[in-house]
């Protein structure tokens, strides 16, 4: 499996792909709620837009947060990292309002130039490859991932990370 999943070119005026080029032609995708290594190893670096929907979503910035990190746990696990134990699965207790480089887990940007960018792979996901999963395709990257990479693009100066 490739590291790199796709290539991706934006239009700086409009922000809308003009094009994507798949390099992992079979990968699939589905969270498997395990949690073993995106949660435990401690909150990303938030923006302020990812402050703001945390707060949308009842929590304070200043308990939630150590200056632009999502604070963790004792145990080095993220603050809202929640057992399900009825379940037997781990829940994010803002999943709808979680922070961008959370929603982009398992990929990660790597900039290009500045309109362009590499969706690559952290490769020791749970959910990769699971069979029940979706296959990273376009579609999978338009619905799921990219109102994440646009936010990253602008939060990081026009840039990627």
């Amino acid at each position: 499996m490739s590291e790199t999943v796709a290539e991706i070119l934006l239009s700086p005026k409009t922000q809308q792909i003009t094009n994507l080029t798949l390099h992992e032609k079979r990968l699939r995708f589905k969270c498997k709620q395990c949690a073993v290594f995106c949660c435990k190893l401690g909150g990303p670096t938030l923006s302020e837009k990812d402050v703001k929907r945390i707060e949308q979503a009842g929590y304070r910035a200043e308990e939630s947060a150590d200056g632009n990190r999502l604070k963790n746990k004792e145990d080095g696990s993220c603050i809202f990292l929640n057992f399900n134990q009825k379940k037997g699965i781990y829940e994010c207790l803002i999943y709808d309002f979680r922070p961008a480089l959370c929603r982009l887990y398992p990929f990660s940007l790597e900039k290009k130039s500045p309109n362009s960018f590499l969706l690559k792979l952290i490769p020791c996901c749970n959910g990769l490859n699971n069979p029940d999963g979706e296959q990273v395709k376009e579609k999978f990257i338009i619905d799921h991932l990219f109102d994440s990479v646009l936010e990253i693009f602008e939060e990081t100066g026009k840039g990627m990370v």
